[in-house]
């Protein structure tokens, strides 16, 4: 459960490194010709050659961050007359520009240069992100179905550490999007894969603090980076010092982690599971008796079989001969098999809208995040740390309590949307309350959070062993939907005018919330219940 904390954390600290390496500085058009020009004013010369050369905006209140004048005096103790002051000379767009230092010392923005023109390139970086993301959490299911939940991690875990390491090195922009991109197919990879190895090899009483440990791994990640940032301001050095601890991972989890004995019983390799089973005891001090092993053999070779002719209990001997033949058959249950079973189809699409809703909402507040709380980037971040970590407290609290998961994933989910559908009436009704809209913002946040980290927990515990990588992949990838369109509509208070545009972003997140939480009733209890192995245990599931 550890190692899938550590996993969580290294995915968290790369996916959300871009708030800071990608972070917004002050710049203005540089002085042309002037290889030593700097943001701040050094001294009057320096002002009066700034004046001649970049026009004062008054409507941002600074110079002119992407117009400079067409010609301008070289020589900055010229007498410069009023004449050509008030002329109001043509103007031509920045080919350089200056950047302010008092925040970050270097960033992406400032080194390819990705402002006006140019400053849709950090929208492909955040699209790349998450389209990265959406392969990843495929590619993860199949991979991790047809080779089991080690391979796939380590084989992603070295992926995530080349590339990482490669992205501070990069010389054009083209080639950042690619490396995001990979990279982000890495870290859902990894974690996706952790999320499922954290609840097999656990029981069903211990589900629950499984999940919350990894989630409280993402939380850790939050808090690392922000404390890195703080104290490197450099976005190339900042890069190197989170990526290089990687190497610390994908060297020691080759030894360290084990293999899912629910995956390699599902596929008929018992002995394999036997041995991994064993060594789970001995290292836990605790003794597995004997008739327990064989039970949970017979169970998973009847199922794998669909025969009831054969009674006999296979032992470490025989079971190595029957391996080959029950792995077979138990590839005929996949992915397409559960979408022909209608219940079990609906239920996959009740969880995919919940995590379209959910990645929707969460990222949608989250990149709003400056205008709900101002002020310092690291303290907000800070700030955002901490709730996410309240949540999880808080869900710990209720999960390992009487309520369930349907019930804590309904209540969050509906709370969150009516918080997120409230901040429309201090706006319709002119209610001069300016802390309202802040307060119900953040509120709404703190419920989504809660529900996108239970939605990990609960989808697993639905979808059968033998089917459960690709289908939480499934769900996984329509979450990065929601994700790629969240910055869209948040985009429509700016391209629609009046109250409307103000309130229409939120509506959506909230009534779509909503409508998630009503779909949700729908879904089974899964708390302290076994995990489906099979299409038909899935099927048998009651609400």
């Amino acid at each position: 459960m550890f190692l899938s904390a550590i996993a969580a954390a290294s995915q968290s600290l790369h996916l959300l490194l871009t708030i800071f390496t990608m972070g917004q500085q002050d710049f203005r058009c540089a002085i042309p010709d002037l290889p030593n020009d700097t943001y701040h004013i050094q001294n009057e010369a320096h002002h009066r050659l700034l004046n001649l050369s970049v026009p004062y905006d008054k409507t941002e209140g600074g110079y002119s961050q992407c117009y400079r004048h067409k010609s301008s005096p070289v020589d900055p103790d010229a007498n410069v007359s009023t004449t050509f002051m008030s002329k109001s000379p043509a103007l031509t767009r920045c080919t350089k520009w200056v950047y302010s230092t008092d925040v970050f010392k270097t960033s992406m923005i400032s080194q390819f240069d990705l402002v006006c023109d140019r400053n849709m390139y950090t929208s492909h970086v955040n699209m790349m992100t998450m389209v990265g993301m959406m392969v990843g959490a495929m590619l993860s299911g199949v991979l991790s179905d047809r080779f089991g939940r080690k391979q796939p991690f380590l084989w992603m875990t070295w992926v995530h550490f080349v590339c990482a390491i490669a992205m501070a090195f990069v010389k054009s922009v083209a080639v950042l999007l690619i490396m995001r991109f990979v990279l982000a197919v890495s870290c859902v990879g990894f974690f996706a894969t952790a999320t499922v190895l954290s609840m097999e090899i656990v029981s069903s009483k211990k589900r629950t603090m499984a999940g919350m440990i990894t989630m409280f791994g993402w939380s850790l990640g939050m808090f690392l980076l922000v404390l890195a940032a703080f104290f490197i301001r450099n976005w190339q050095t900042l890069q190197l010092s989170l990526a290089c601890p990687m190497i610390i991972i994908a060297v020691s989890y080759i030894w360290l982690l084990p293999e899912s004995p629910r995956w390699l019983l599902s596929k008929g390799r018992y002995s394999e599971a036997n041995v991994i089973l064993r060594t789970m005891a001995r290292v836990n001090k605790r003794e597995i008796p004997e008739k327990m092993l064989m039970s949970e053999v017979t169970e998973n070779e009847s199922s794998l079989t669909d025969s009831n002719d054969d009674d006999s209990i296979p032992n470490e001997d025989d079971t190595e001969e029957k391996e080959d033949e029950t792995e077979q058959k138990g590839k005929s249950q996949s992915i397409f098999r559960l979408m022909k079973t209608p219940v079990l189809l609906l239920r996959l699409i009740i969880l995919a809208y919940g995590w379209l809703v959910n990645s929707m909402v969460y990222y949608g507040l989250t990149l709003n995040v400056g205008s709900i709380i101002e002020g310092d980037i690291y303290l907000n971040f800070f700030i955002m740390s901490v709730l996410e970590l309240v949540c999880y407290v808080m869900l710990v609290f209720f999960l390992t309590g009487p309520f369930g998961r349907k019930r804590v994933f309904c209540a969050c989910i509906l709370l969150g949307g009516v918080a997120c559908l409230s901040t429309m009436f201090p706006i319709v009704l002119e209610w001069d309350v300016a802390w309202m809209n802040p307060v119900l913002s953040n509120l709404g946040k703190f419920f989504i959070t809660s529900s996108f980290a239970l939605v990990w927990i609960y989808t697993p515990e639905l979808i059968p062993t033998r089917v459960r990588q690709s289908g939480l992949g499934i769900c996984s990838m329509t979450g990065r939907i929601g994700g790629i369109v969240s910055p869209y509509i948040g985009s429509l208070s700016d391209s629609i005018p009046g109250p409307v545009g103000q309130v229409l972003p939120l509506v959506v997140f909230g009534s779509t919330a909503i409508l998630c939480g009503i779909l949700a009733l729908f879904l089974p209890e899964t708390a302290n219940r076994k995990l489906p192995e099979t299409i038909e245990e899935a099927k048998a599931m009651s609400w």
